[in-house]
């Protein structure tokens, strides 16, 4: 390479960074808006695994939870809170902070898959900016980063320089998200294809590494499941238990098949728009295949991975939304890549015009839509609300209370717990069941 084009390498891997920066910049900015509106939770599952982040503050172990849930986001919660302390407020600030990084992830994938770099910079703020991905980077679970993470693991995977980075992206988050383990899967049959289709040695070597790193977190889960519970796949069981226990189990196999793709359409119309727009846009364009067959592949088999788990009674029981979050990243770059590429460059310079108007009234309009979607989070129900559990369990932690039994109605006196901090000072009873009001849990400190 010449000095002329190395020098211009450098610029483009600066204004990239840059960028990357800018986008960081406008994830808080988002955040911010979200928590002003009053986001809180989505369900009593985020105050849960605080619960539990901080339970890996006080006494750390390698399965913090000791149920299905996946062990990452309690290490990085709870390693955090051993510094920031215990509190609800640490566990928000380790998701924002995580979130807003996580989605450079993304965009750098796409850079690496040559998608040019405004139609990448448009894509990422379009995916973050989506209601779910913008309550997810705020609430006190930090996996919400974790769709991007996933995303850029398949997006990237096209690109040999990439691959290796894919590989290690994949294999953290499939130590977090259970919809991971599918996307590695797909990325490990791309690398035995790729390394079977080759006669050189390093080459083959490289695919190989690549595959099971991709692999590791799966396997290194599984292995400890068999260790500690007898079975390499105890968390399934466990999960279908669950769902069994709260007639989850019940539902008719047509809202079992069709839960996921009509959660896709309905929580996230964006993303179905301009999937629908990419794959026309596919079908006059091979170089377009190119790119996007690999991530395309991950995502429906993602797709694929939580239908067969519903049906099996062994996917994520709330919010199928929450799952989702990969394929929303993967197809609204697809339909943002082929719209700014095929069908807008494309055309007549007058068309060109008239479509770039027509693109931005969109954006306008779309832009000024978010607060209020915003606004329209989870969690913000009469009988969800946790405004007076936090109250109590920071009126716990403000008295030092010793210790405290708990008989919850429900799941509610999580965020209780939560709020006060000290989790191992705790009780708890067996769910009375009884409908959820202020009073709920009853709380006897000594």
């Amino acid at each position: 390479m010449t000095g002329e084009g190395r020098s211009d390498g450098a610029h483009a891997l600066i204004l990239d960074l840059a960028l990357a920066g800018l986008l960081c910049a406008f994830k808080l900015a988002i955040d911010a808006c979200v928590l002003r509106l009053g986001f809180t939770h989505v369900s009593d599952d985020d105050y849960a695994r605080t619960v539990i982040a901080e339970h890996f503050a006080f006494a750390p172990r390698f399965d913090p939870s000791g149920t299905s849930w996946l062990p990452l986001p309690f290490w990085l919660t709870g390693g955090a809170m051993r510094f920031l302390g215990r509190s609800l407020g640490a566990a928000r600030l380790v998701a924002v902070v995580l979130g807003a990084a996580g989605v450079a992830a993304p965009f750098a994938a796409m850079r690496a898959n040559r998608m040019p770099r405004a139609r990448a910079l448009a894509a990422t703020l379009i995916a973050m900016a989506l209601p779910w991905n913008a309550w997810l980077g705020v609430a006190t679970v930090p996996d919400g980063w974790i769709a991007g993470l996933i995303a850029a693991g398949v997006i990237g995977m096209r690109k040999d320089a990439a691959r290796p980075w894919c590989g290690v992206a994949l294999l953290v988050a499939s130590l977090a998200r259970y919809e991971a383990w599918a996307a590695a899967a797909t990325l490990a049959v791309y690398c035995g294809v790729r390394a079977a289709r080759t006669t050189d040695r390093p080459v083959i070597g490289r695919e190989i590494a690549c595959a099971l790193v991709a692999l590791a977190g799966p396997a290194l889960w599984m292995a400890w499941n068999a260790h500690a519970h007898g079975s390499p796949v105890h968390f399934v069981a466990r999960v279908s238990a669950f769902r069994r226990a709260i007639g989850a189990a019940a539902m008719p196999m047509s809202d079992k098949l069709l839960g996921y793709p009509r959660a896709l359409v309905d929580d996230s119309p964006e993303a179905v728009v301009l999937a629908a727009s990419g794959f026309v846009g596919l079908c006059f364009s091979a170089a377009r295949r190119s790119r996007w067959q690999p991530a395309l592949a991950a995502a429906f088999a993602v797709l694929a991975f939580l239908i067969v788990g519903d049906l099996g009674d062994g996917a994520p029981t709330h919010h199928p939304a929450r799952a989702l979050g990969a394929v929303v990243w993967i197809l609204v770059a697809l339909g943002v890549d082929t719209l700014a590429g095929d069908i807008i460059s494309s055309a007549a310079p007058t068309r060109r015009v008239v479509a770039g108007i027509a693109a931005t009234a969109i954006a306008i309009a779309w832009v000024a839509s978010l607060p209020s979607r915003w606004a329209m989070a989870p969690g913000e129900g009469e009988s969800e609300r946790r405004d007076a559990q936090i109250a109590r369990g920071l009126e716990l932690r403000r008295a030092r209370a010793a210790n405290a039994e708990i008989v919850p109605c429900q799941f509610e006196h999580f965020a209780l717990i939560a709020a006060w901090g000290e989790p191992e000072r705790v009780r708890v009873d067996a769910r009375t069941d009884a409908p959820i009001t202020e009073r709920c849990p009853r709380v006897i400190s000594r």
